[in-house]
């Protein structure tokens, strides 16, 4: 509701609450932690990847061998 003075007290305060927020820019800034960091960070997930790849690859094939080795009913 707007005050007698025509200046709308909840607007001021929506108005300094967005301010103090950061920007979108600043909020999806992919590259805050700095190219070489961010590649590093990369990298690591790779490796993760690779080895949870290779982790179930294996799974797979021990799977496999024990169905074949399961007698048909």
């Amino acid at each position: 509701m707007s005050s007698t003075n025509g200046h709308d007290p909840s607007m001021r305060v929506s108005l300094s609450a967005a301010e103090s927020r950061p920007s979108p820019a600043d909020r999806f800034n992919i590259d805050r932690e700095g190219p070489a960091k961010r590649a590093g960070t990369l990298r690591a997930l790779q490796q993760r990847f690779q080895k949870l790849n290779e982790y179930c690859d294996e799974t797979v094939a021990e799977i496999r061998a024990s169905l074949e080795r399961v007698p048909p009913r």
